[in-house]
């Protein structure tokens, strides 16, 4: 498990084999460090199903499992949900039609991402379409990590409630990308030498002193999220999965990626195929 896949090799058989061998190839090496993590974590929990992985926290203990229901029956971020909404509807011609999954209607967009795309070579998140979409509209982009990037993510997000997150890898570009997602993931970093994977895989389940660690598995499930943290500082708890990204490699005391770089862009790759099969649920309140 602790072992990071090396894409160094696949890589060089590019020169001699063709491009869909290596393709497959490709997405067997992916398929099995899903299949790894998602049978450690069967194996840690086995009274834990596989479709509570997007409660994150909230199937490792009960007395919190009831706190977080009781927040999810009247949740803090529908007005923001809502805020959302009237923001996409504003611009409606900007995105319908431009974003992934648009012409199926707008519960189909958040399924849709992330993928690698093939022409670009690079890895397409959500809030990257809905910059993209703006600035090509000719309307301008919204701020990364928090405020109205948020608020549509969490509206496309709610409406795509209960759709699985179905990645793709069937290209080398797309399998290199995951490779360089799972490295980001699982090599240590920072002063302090901790990997993403040494608390959210290793550690998932255990305190960190007051808080529970959360296991990585089905991460992505719930962003945009609610914090009750970033609540309690601006009002406004929802913000993207690279603004957690940030703060959690600020906390290691590891110099942080540009938010929608192609560093964080493929570590949200990685988790996403990982966590294939798991519902959407977002947005989410965490502690």
């Amino acid at each position: 498990m602790k072992k990071t896949l090396s894409s160094a090799i696949a890589l060089a058989m590019t020169a001699s084999f063709g491009g869909q061998a290596i393709a497959v190839e490709y997405n067997a090496t992916a398929e099995k460090s899903r299949m790894d993590l998602v049978q450690y974590f069967q194996a840690k929990h086995p009274d834990r199903p596989f479709e509570d992985y997007i409660n994150g926290i909230y199937g490792y203990d009960e007395d919190r499992r009831m706190q977080w229901q009781a927040e999810e029956e009247f949740p803090q971020y529908m007005d923001f949900v809502e805020r959302g909404e009237e923001l996409f509807n504003k611009d409606l011609n900007a995105y319908m039609g431009c974003m992934v999954g648009s012409d199926q209607g707008v519960a189909n967009i958040r399924p849709s991402y992330p993928y690698f795309n093939e022409d670009l070579q690079a890895v397409v998140t959500l809030e990257g379409d809905i910059n993209r979409c703006r600035t090509e509209a000719g309307l301008k982009p919204f701020g990364w990590k928090r405020g109205d990037i948020a608020h549509v993510g969490a509206y496309l997000g709610y409406e795509a409630r209960g759709q699985k997150i179905n990645v793709v890898i069937n290209s080398p570009g797309a399998a290199a990308a995951f490779a360089a997602g799972e490295r980001e993931f699982m090599e240590p970093r920072g002063q302090l030498g901790l990997a993403c994977a040494s608390c959210h895989v290793y550690n998932a389940s255990r305190n960190a002193r007051s808080d529970i660690l959360s296991p990585a598995l089905g991460h992505v499930s719930h962003f945009p999220v609610w914090r009750g943290k970033w609540a309690r500082a601006s009002g406004d708890g929802l913000g993207t999965l690279h603004r957690r990204y940030e703060g959690c490699h600020k906390n290691m005391r590891h110099t942080a990626h540009k938010v929608q770089g192609e560093e964080y862009r493929n570590m949200e790759f990685f988790q996403a195929y990982i966590s294939s099969g798991l519902e959407i649920n977002a947005p989410s309140y965490r502690q």
